[in-house]
């Protein structure tokens, strides 16, 4: 019997109409860099930066706005590290993991005791996007009864594979606060310059 999907959370407009994302919250940034220096991948990452970029992202602090193209400089030095898919990936769910508290703040330990599945938590993305992004947007679609499929658009990371895979790893990583384990692929025909699109399933 063929699934039929359902729309969880539209796109606030039609795809094509979307703004690209102009600001971000430097939360994610921080993260990132904190990643790279534990990992000891921090100065070939600054080798890869344009020095004009140096002040504005290392002196970055948590919680203010920036210029998206400050995100895109940043990931397409990551990018440049050549650090295997799978570290990529990695990266992305420590992130998500280190951020989960403040965030996600919604109490995931106890809603997973409760029976709450990933669908519930994939319905918070898109407003968690719109506190983190201004401009761009998320739509959530669930395509089976435990897949779901993340679209993005107005997204200045999206050609950068770095960054693709790191939000990969994110996506594993939410899901996974009520969930054994998750797996996320990414759609092909969904990634442009400025969208992409995950199939993300779980056990």
């Amino acid at each position: 019997m063929s699934v039929v999907e359902e729309i969880i959370v539209p796109f606030k407009m039609p795809r094509a109409q979307m703004a690209q994302g102009t600001e971000f919250k430097s939360v994610w940034l921080a993260t990132s860099l904190h990643l790279l220096r534990e990992r000891g991948l921090f100065a070939r990452y600054l080798e890869n930066l344009p020095k004009q970029h140096h002040d504005a992202i290392v002196h970055s602090i948590a919680g203010v706005w920036l210029p998206a193209q400050l995100c895109f400089e940043h990931y397409k030095a990551c990018d440049a590290l050549g650090v295997p898919v799978t570290e990529q990936v990695a990266l992305g769910k420590a992130a998500m993991q280190r951020l989960q508290k403040t965030i996600f703040s919604m109490g995931f330990r106890a809603a997973r005791e409760a029976g709450v599945t990933p669908f519930t938590v994939l319905k918070q993305l898109p407003a968690s996007w719109d506190r983190e992004w201004r401009g761009g947007g998320v739509s959530i679609t669930k395509v089976g009864p435990k897949d779901a499929r993340i679209e993005i658009a107005g997204f200045i990371g999206s050609p950068i594979p770095y960054c693709r895979n790191g939000l990969r790893g994110v996506t594993m990583a939410l899901c996974e606060l009520v969930c054994t384990k998750a797996y996320a692929q990414e759609i092909r025909e969904l990634c442009t310059e400025t969208t992409l699109g995950f199939r993300v399933a779980w056990a």
